[in-house]
């Protein structure tokens, strides 16, 4: 049976592209989407807008909705996971506490303080979808979505069997980000890339067959050219946010090669970019979209609410998320390729194997592959491993559930060991600690 389960499926955007994704191939069926949200609300106008796509493209899938999980797991042969957990409010104070010590995050939700927290309260739900998987559909596949995504995906990697493999959009966004820059199209690019999640390093960047990186270097030496390159950016201008790349321009400069996620994300994962709020301005990465983004209305869900409620058609178009390519190749069996999320099997020879990289992968009707990559530059392998102890600590306060650990990732991380003593970060952590108390049960 071919099943996909959807899990935070109330997500209005993200769960109707992943249903018109999967709904528009015409050589493979899909016989059951299962919805699952705790929001009854959200769910039921998400179930609408299912059978309302399933109904204007002929198709007969069943679609199932119920807001517990186990309802619908049972013969799922994929599982995409795409929740939060702990809500604006706390988001707001992951934000908040540290900005108080001097450690100004932008985003919040990979490592530091933000993704620390985000992940302790996101990984007990998460590793519960995979216990009831183990029973209920041991095979299948769990497409995790929810961030921090090495850490998650490295402790699910410890405390269960089911296949987990990771999602994110920075490569492909970035690549397409890239192609804009250069004046082209994604249909004369070929890159490879690889290194860990919003992390990435394009080891190799082609516009018809030619290295790129020539005129990517040229660009860097103006920042005048770059900040004119925020009118052709294709991706964040959906999310209402302007992007000036200075940071990865410059990381580039410094380091070698461009690199995957936006300066906003970037400027947070290494000690040289968020030192003070003059700083943060010189950059252009004072701009909190994401955090402007869970402030405010859900205006693509009222959007599609609106259609249910008026009766009319689902806009149906083709994303570029790599989930329903990955479904379609191995229900299809034409190969696929995608940057995913695995446990580092030797992939990148100078990464740690006890962590979780982000290499290209095949898809096909045998499974998902991942690709060797071999040794990548030293200074990139460096920059990584910067991110990487500290993903290993968060997967380690995940599973062992100790205080310590927490207080210890913190520590570690490049941006808040830059801007805060170690004193501050014992405060820093202390106060986060008593407002995700309700989450941290079990931790001695």
């Amino acid at each position: 049976m071919n099943k996909i389960v959807i899990i935070g499926a109330g997500s209005g955007m993200f769960s109707k592209k992943l249903i018109c994704d999967v709904l528009t191939y015409d050589d493979m069926h899909i016989d059951a989407i299962g919805l699952v949200d705790i929001n009854e609300h959200k769910l039921h106008v998400m179930e609408q807008v299912a059978n309302k796509i399933v109904k204007q493209l002929g198709k007969n899938t069943v679609i199932e909705a119920s807001t517990e999980r186990r309802n619908v797991l049972k013969d799922a042969k994929y599982v995409i996971n795409t929740i939060g957990v702990g809500g604006v409010e706390l988001y707001e104070k992951d934000l908040g506490i540290p900005e108080k010590y001097g450690c100004i995050q932008n985003v919040g939700d990979i490592i530091g303080p933000g993704g620390m927290f985000r992940g302790l309260r996101a990984f007990p739900a998460i590793l519960g979808m995979c216990k009831d998987m183990e029973e209920l559909c041991p095979d299948a596949y769990f497409f995790n979505y929810t961030n921090p995504m090495a850490a998650l995906c490295l402790a699910l990697s410890k405390a269960t069997k089911i296949k987990v493999f990771g999602f994110c959009h920075n490569v492909q966004s970035t690549a397409l980000q890239l192609s804009a820059y250069l004046g082209t199209t994604m249909d004369h690019v070929s890159f490879w890339a690889a290194g860990i999640n919003h992390m990435d390093w394009f080891l190799q960047y082609k516009v018809d067959g030619k290295d790129a990186y020539p005129e990517l270097f040229e660009i860097a030496k103006d920042w005048k050219r770059i900040e004119e390159l925020q009118k052709v950016e294709p991706d964040y201008c959906h999310y209402d946010a302007k992007v000036y790349d200075f940071v990865r321009f410059e990381i580039m400069q410094n380091f070698g090669k461009y690199v995957s996620e936006s300066p906003f994300h970037m400027g947070e994962y290494c000690p040289y970019f968020r030192k003070n709020e003059e700083m943060i301005k010189e950059y252009k990465i004072e701009d909190r979209w994401w955090l402007r983004q869970e402030q405010g209305r859900d205006e693509y869900f009222e959007e599609l609410e609106a259609l249910i409620r008026e009766n009319k058609e689902i806009p149906i178009s083709k994303s570029f998320e790599y989930a329903p390519e990955i479904i379609h190749a191995n229900l299809a069996g034409k190969p696929f390729r995608a940057n995913l999320n695995v446990p580092n099997t030797g992939l990148i020879t100078n990464l740690s194997n006890d962590s979780v990289v982000e290499v290209p992968c095949y898809a096909d009707s045998e499974g998902i592959h991942p690709c060797y990559v071999g040794e990548i530059p030293t200074q990139l392998a460096a920059l990584n491993t910067s991110n990487i102890v500290v993903h290993q600590m968060m997967a380690k306060a995940m599973v062992e559930k100790k205080y310590e650990y927490i207080y210890e990732g913190v520590k570690l991380d490049p941006m808040t060991a830059a801007n805060c003593t170690l004193k501050q970060i014992t405060s820093m952590v202390d106060e986060l600690i008593e407002v995700n108390k309700a989450y941290l049960e079990g931790f001695k």
